[in-house]
């Protein structure tokens, strides 16, 4: 039996192996001087657990099991654990102000009806803010305001608030169910098994509103539920996907003004509406109409032009942050990466790009201690800032953004790991960039499974590849390189040649130092441009409709 670490609870923030040599936990890797603390605050670096599943206790294992999940649950939340892709909202509109029954006062009675009607409930609308960039802002139920009620005089209800729904660019949205208010009424009374009378007094009290000082005849209640049959709002038919096809959007470009969602319920009938040859006086108005609730899906796919596609631990942080010069979280291990992150990469002029590196990339946890130790000591230097924007602008020659993405695993496309999360934020690219580790034997096996599951997705995503970044190449040697690099030629010249494209270019990087990097900036460059220019050529081009030699009816029936 291997015998656990005193504290367990400091086996949180150690490395975990399940083999015999196990790594050092990141912080036993950190410069020594770093590691220097006062004697309160100084503790013990425990040993790495190593879990063995032929001698450890079961018990053991799954209470580790636990604490590693928790660990990472912790990072999640920690680190853009904001960050939404996928949401169910259920929207619906205002309801409509009740209308009111009342009379003009007079010295001899009751005076004519001036009951005023009721204010029709407010919209729901969507609109685009290129400030946000995830779905974590947007409520999951939104409806509109209430319309007022009427009062007498003739004075109708005002409109209730419209609600405006804020998304960012790249959300799909897609109606999926709607239900009534008339479909639930009748679905309730069906369970609770009223006969018909009953029901027919209950949608009286529904949709009537009595005046509060006089009784009205059943002869007033005929004519008005007869004027709302006749109005169509007694009953309140919701139309189905067949009658009325669901709500689909794909909002790739920003919304100048924003869209209707739903529409808010019209507002009730003062008792003018009412009158009739035998009813000069009506006692009666109606409630508003409450419109049909609806269940959208939305799902945010990302606009970056370049997307990082690469297996868990293949550098794909690291390369972005290279190219792009954003901190984005790095480390050692996998799922490092937990959502999407977008980084701009600006090319100049003179060939450059702005973020060229001098010093090698270290993970984030030591450069926060580096950054601890500065403030300390007072030798903290803040990052450059960035030239001003119309500087930059004059230099720069294209700029494009990439994506860095959680890995991607096998069976991702069945929504394996983080897979549908993943796959969605690169559908949109214009270009894919596949990203892996120099380390593995033979990456070109890498290579096969993203190919596959990208392919499995959505077909015809995998063509989109320009280029393969052999990374974490330093270190190695040249030989081994050599080989690795004609292997991956190999399987990329199979796959283009299944697929009947051209294969994408293989380049050996290494992100951590720079080196390399400079091809992989101007070859996405390139790809980026040549997608652009072909979208631009395709708006511009006029549509062509082909009319084939029918008859001069059928002609104008299929033009119109």
């Amino acid at each position: 039996m291997v015998a656990l670490a005193p504290c367990r609870a400091c086996l949180r923030s150690v490395a975990f192996s399940r083999g015999p040599s196990a790594p050092l936990s990141r912080s036993a890797r950190l410069p020594a001087q770093l590691l220097t603390r006062s004697a309160s605050s100084a503790k013990p670096d425990p040993a790495p657990y190593h879990i063995n599943e032929d001698e450890d206790d079961f018990d053991d294992v799954v209470g580790e099991i636990k604490r590693r999940r928790k660990r990472m649950a912790d990072k999640r939340n920690r680190q853009g654990g904001d960050f939404v892709d996928f949401l169910k909202v259920h929207i619906r509109g205002g309801k409509g102000g009740a209308g009111t029954a009342a009379f003009m006062p007079t010295k001899r009675g009751l005076g004519p009806p001036s009951g005023g009607n009721g204010g029709p409930g407010g919209n729901v609308y969507i609109k685009t803010s290129p400030d946000i960039h995830s779905l974590s802002t947007v409520s999951k139920r939104g409806v509109g305001g209430q319309g007022g009620n009427g009062a007498g005089n003739l004075r109708h209800g005002g409109r209730g608030d419209d609600v405006t729904i804020t998304v960012p660019v790249g959300t799909v949205i897609r109606e999926v169910h709607r239900e009534g208010e008339a479909e639930k009424t009748w679905a309730d009374e069906n369970a609770m098994g009223l006969e018909m009378e009953e029901r027919r007094e209950r949608a009286r009290e529904r949709w009537l509103v009595k005046h509060p000082n006089f009784e009205a005849s059943p002869r007033d209640i005929r004519e008005a539920e007869a004027v709302l049959r006749e109005g169509g709002r007694w009953t309140q038919r919701t139309p189905s996907f067949e009658d009325e096809p669901a709500l689909e959007l794909d909002i790739a470009e920003p919304i100048t003004k924003p869209l209707l969602l739903a529409r808010g319920g019209g507002g009730g009938l003062g008792n003018t509406h009412f009158v009739s040859p035998t009813t000069r006086h009506p006692r009666l108005a109606s409630r508003g109409i409450i419109p049909p609730s609806r269940t959208f899906e939305f799902e945010l796919k990302l606009l970056a032009d370049v997307g990082l596609v690469g297996l868990p631990n293949a550098g794909k942080s690291t390369l972005l942050r290279s190219m792009t010069g954003r901190r984005a979280e790095v480390a050692d291990y996998a799922f490092t990466t937990l959502h999407p992150q977008i980084g701009v990469v600006r090319v100049l002029n003179d060939g450059t790009w702005a973020a060229e590196q001098d010093t090698p990339i270290e993970e984030t946890e030591l450069e926060r201690m580096l950054d601890a130790e500065a403030r300390m000591k007072g030798e903290y230097q803040p990052l450059p800032r960035a030239p001003r924007a119309r500087d930059r602008r004059s230099q720069e020659r294209i700029r494009f953004t990439v994506s860095d993405n959680p890995g991607l695993l096998a069976r991702a496309s069945e929504n394996v790991g983080l897979g549908h999360s993943f796959l969605r934020s690169i559908e949109r690219s214009l270009a894919l960039a596949y990203v892996l580790d120099g380390r593995h034997a033979d990456p070109a096996d890498g290579l096969r499974v993203l190919h596959k599951e990208l392919e499995a997705y959505k077909p015809g995503l995998a063509a989109r590849a320009r280029l393969i970044a052999l990374n974490k190449t330093d270190g190695q040697e040249d030989e081994a390189i050599a080989e690795k690099v004609e292997g991956l030629r190999r399987a990329a010249e199979e796959i283009a040649q299944a697929d009947g494209t051209a294969p994408p270019v293989v380049l050996v990087v290494s992100a951590k130092f720079g080196t390399g990097m400079d091809k992989v900036v101007h070859t996405l460059a390139d790809a980026v441009g040549a997608a652009r220019e072909k979208i631009e050529a395709a708006k511009a081009k006029p549509a062509v409709r082909q009319v084939e030699e029918e008859e001069p009816e059928e002609k104008e029936a299929d033009l119109f």
